[in-house]
């Protein structure tokens, strides 16, 4: 049997998610960017049929499920709602992967993310005892983990987590490959993530929604300045 790829996409519930952007965007708004975020994300793993075996999504809301389920991913129940490591031990189980199976994951808070990240995060762990990893910029987490075979390495997510998960490779001997991809740097967590977000310009769902927000007329909306003073992203742009 061809060894196969597994997407695994861990999403909180949208009316809990993203609570450090509340100084920014109210309940109402912050689920809604959740929800679209999510959806930026099966926009770019569903096509991807000949990368991928199947795309997991990890969830306890049942819109976000219904949605999993309109695009033709699997959805497995994260009835203990025990965090994103839990939430891919779940998947792996229930994907029962054979032996040389591998796995990515890829949170649901990273929009705009492309299709390219998919395609070399599958050449990375091409080999058997591979893992491949992105970085978070602000806190060093992980903005995706790849593996082959999918159980090789646990899932250490969290803020450091990127260098947690390259040192218990190297110590288990596993060929760990880093991926510098600038999409793979920014998730969306903190109000000036917004603005940095904003200024990738992306053709997504999400930045369609932030650009209908007024931000700038919020106090705590943090703006980017070009080096001569001026903003780099308007409201409504």
């Amino acid at each position: 049997m061809t060894a196969r790829l597994f997407a695994i996409v861990p999403v909180k519930r949208f009316d809990a998610a993203k609570r450090r952007l509340a100084p920014v965007l109210d309940t109402a708004e912050r689920a809604t960017l959740a929800r679209l975020m999510f959806e930026d994300v099966l926009d770019t793993l569903m096509p991807c049929h000949d990368i991928l075996a199947d795309v997991l999504i990890v969830t306890s809301d049942s819109d976000a499920a219904a949605l999993a389920r309109e695009c033709g991913a699997a959805v497995v129940a994260d009835h203990a709602d025990c965090g994103i490591n839990e939430a891919i031990l779940a998947a792996i189980d229930y994907a029962a992967p054979e032996a040389d199976d591998a796995i990515v994951v890829m949170p649901s808070d990273i929009p705009q993310v492309t299709r390219k990240a998919f395609a070399l995060a599958a050449a990375a762990v091409a080999k058997p005892r591979s893992l491949a990893i992105a970085a978070a910029a602000r806190d060093g987490g992980t903005n995706l983990f790849a593996a082959r075979p999918a159980g090789v390495l646990a899932p250490q997510f969290g803020p450091l987590s990127f260098e947690r998960h390259r040192q218990a490779a190297i110590q288990a001997g596993i060929a760990v490959q880093t991926l510098r991809l600038p999409e793979l740097g920014l998730d969306i967590d903190r109000p000036d993530d917004l603005s940095a977000f904003l200024a990738l310009n992306s053709a997504t769902r999400t930045h369609a929604y932030l650009a209908t927000l007024p931000l700038h007329e919020r106090p705590a909306y943090p703006v980017l300045l070009n080096e001569s003073g001026r903003v780099l992203v308007e409201a409504g742009s």
